[in-house]
């Protein structure tokens, strides 16, 4: 079944039968079967007596070894599912010394899985757990944003508690793939520049760097895992900028006076942290190397080439997919072509039920903070509201850049924008949280978000729900699932 990893798939024998025989003909390579689970038409396991073969060099018995482990009918509890094959393959390569299958992306969220699989061993638990506890700290680091950026515990609850009940983050934290480590590192790289920025803005740049540099260290454990993770670092580096070029402005001593001082302290120290963050990116390849790849250039296989055929790969890319959708309609939920939520994984089970997961936004979260972010964005502009502005710049350079990708894009890609449509909502929440009619609503809101939760959780999470139920829940042409 070509690239199918760790995947079981069904064969249905409609025949009443003793004996089932794979004919792979004169070529082994054919096929290969690593465990086979036979069943009833009610999903109930049947018992494999025995297993021959015309060849003695296998130890058959390893067919049918883990009967008790396959958990029937099938869900995605028992196998990988979209791009887990791709991620997960390649973390337990890593754990043999082979040559990394997934090489699109660097490697530091396989290594991250391959912690998992160590642990818990090379099953859906063990290539998932990362994932969730990455996403548990997430929330605790927006709550720690919010507290920095509005100082209130309700500018610091609210946008934790709808990150939390969000769906995206819900059902891509519970999947074996890297985007949770991705942003996870993102945001607190994104706290450590918000300590940083708003000690610039009280004390002017001779306040410590260490929140600079650790901010830098974090952003490149996220680049070591996806490189989307640059445009939102644009949008930190371009707020310093614009804080030194309004300063340098009123230099009149010519030109020369005010390029010198756009690069003094901290911004010759600023290319230092890059350097070192450039050490640990490159440092994080040693893995590869231990499987053969050497650090050099000019024959195609280096590490430094790879990086060249990793920016080929996603810049020219052209292909198509069902449940690609435009970068516009993420915020929105809705396309006027394709389909917006991107549909994970489905199991028709019997009774005329389903286990499927898919990837979208809870509908209550992201309109409303969507909202939010234009009025963010109007503060913004309107006056020295440093917290519009913080949330403003992020969001926009995380999102529009995509407005220039010609390659597929995915709403997952709209994932490290996330956490600032709940921190914009939080924005307006804590500036009127004093209002009684204010309260109310935001209350109101706060059960809304978990409500839809609550009816959409099996859809976004694989839990076995009636079809009828599921279609239901189709509340627009452009949603499929």
């Amino acid at each position: 079944w070509g690239i199918d990893y760790y995947k079981y798939h069904e064969i249905s024998i409609n025949k009443v039968t003793r004996y089932i025989k794979f004919d792979f003909g004169y070529v082994p390579s054919n096929g290969e079967i690593a465990e086979i689970a036979v069943a009833d038409v009610n999903s109930k396991k049947i018992v494999i007596n025995s297993v021959s073969s015309d060849s003695a060099i296998f130890n058959l018995n390893n067919l049918v070894d883990e009967q008790g482990t396959i958990d029937l009918p099938l869900t995605y509890m028992s196998h990988t599912y979209f791009d887990e094959i791709y991620f997960v393959k390649t973390a337990e390569q890593y754990l043999h010394l082979q040559s990394p299958y997934e090489w699109t992306h660097p490697p530091l969220g396989k290594l991250i899985q391959a912690v998992g699989i160590t642990i818990f061993g090379l099953n859906p638990f063990g290539w998932r757990i990362t994932g969730v506890v990455f996403a548990t700290l997430m929330i605790a680091v927006i709550y720690l944003i919010g507290k920095r950026l509005f100082g209130s515990w309700i500018g610091a609850f609210s946008p934790a508690f709808l990150l939390t009940f969000d769906f995206m983050h819900f059902s891509m934290g519970r999947m074996g793939t890297a985007d949770t480590y991705v942003v996870f590192f993102l945001l607190v790289s994104q706290l450590f520049f918000l300590v940083y920025f708003l000690r610039v803005l009280k004390n002017g740049w001779k306040t410590p760097v260490l929140p600079l540099f650790l901010a830098v260290i974090f952003f490149i454990l996220s680049f070591s895992t996806k490189w989307v993770t640059m445009y939102a670092a644009i949008g930190m580096i371009a707020l310093l900028i614009a804080i030194r070029v309004k300063e340098v402005s009123k230099i009149k001593e010519g030109f020369l006076k005010r390029y010198a001082a756009f690069f003094e302290h901290p911004f010759l120290l600023l290319l230092c942290f890059i350097a070192v963050a450039v050490g640990i990116y490159f440092a994080l390849y040693i893995p590869d190397m231990m499987t053969g790849r050497p650090i050099y250039w000019g024959d195609g296989r280096g590490v430094i080439d790879l990086q060249f055929s990793m920016y080929n790969y996603h810049s020219q890319l052209v292909a198509t997919h069902d449940f690609a959708s435009a970068w516009w309609s993420w915020p929105l939920l809705i396309s006027n072509k394709g389909y917006v939520p991107l549909w994970l994984a489905i199991n028709d089970l019997p009774n005329a039920m389903k286990s499927t997961i898919a990837v979208l936004g809870n509908p209550a979260v992201w309109w409303t903070g969507f909202v939010c972010v234009f009025f963010a964005i109007y503060r913004a502009v309107r006056g020295k509201d440093v917290a519009a502005i913080f949330i403003s710049a992020i969001f926009l350079f995380s999102w529009l850049p995509y407005v220039f990708i010609s390659r597929l894009t995915f709403i997952y890609h709209f994932y490290i924008a996330v956490p600032f449509l709940c921190l914009a909502a939080g924005y307006v929440i804590n500036r009127y949280w004093h209002n009684r009619w204010c309260k109310m609503a935001a209350i109101a809101f706060f059960v809304a978000v978990v409500v839809l939760f609550i009816v959409f959780y099996n859809v976004i999470s694989g839990v076995p729900a009636p079809k009828e139920w599921i279609d239901k829940l189709k509340l627009f042409p452009s949603w499929y699932f």
